[in-house]
């Protein structure tokens, strides 16, 4: 093979690596709302209980409500929108709603706020597994 044949194979392939680099991936703006009355997809409803099983672990001893320890089952249930009520009147920030449904802006703090290795948040978008299963505005 031609030297000039290697140095065009080379830098085509470092264009494409450095193109597929510079294209952040970004969290689900498409991701169906989790709570009563909407789908509840099993993947969603799983990483809000983990997340917000996280944050009581990591955060909420020192907020105002503390949000009990839930399943993380998959399940859509009564627990798992207490839980999801109480982190929002944790979290009333950007005028998010305490109703009990996981829509963007509870998306949003649930994954900034949640397990890292799951949200894969990076102080603009995420990347992890939960980033397809949860709405947000990301």
């Amino acid at each position: 093979m031609r030297l000039t044949s290697r140095v065009g194979i080379t830098m085509g392939a470092a264009a494409l690596a450095l193109a597929a680099s510079a294209v952040g991936a970004h969290a689900s703006t498409t991701a169906s709302w989790i709570g009563d009355g909407y789908p509840n997809n099993t993947h969603g409803v799983w990483c809000v209980q983990h997340s917000l099983n996280y944050f009581q672990r990591t955060v909420g001893p020192a907020m105002k409500y503390q949000i009990p320890v839930i399943a993380e089952d998959g399940i859509w249930g009564p627990q798992t929108k207490r839980a999801v009520v109480l982190f929002q009147e944790d979290m009333a920030v950007g005028n998010l709603q305490a109703d009990g449904v996981v829509g963007p802006k509870t998306g949003d703090a649930l994954i900034e706020t949640g397990d890292q290795y799951y949200n894969g948040y990076n102080g603009e978008y995420a990347t992890g597994y939960c980033a397809d299963y949860v709405p947000t505005e990301f």
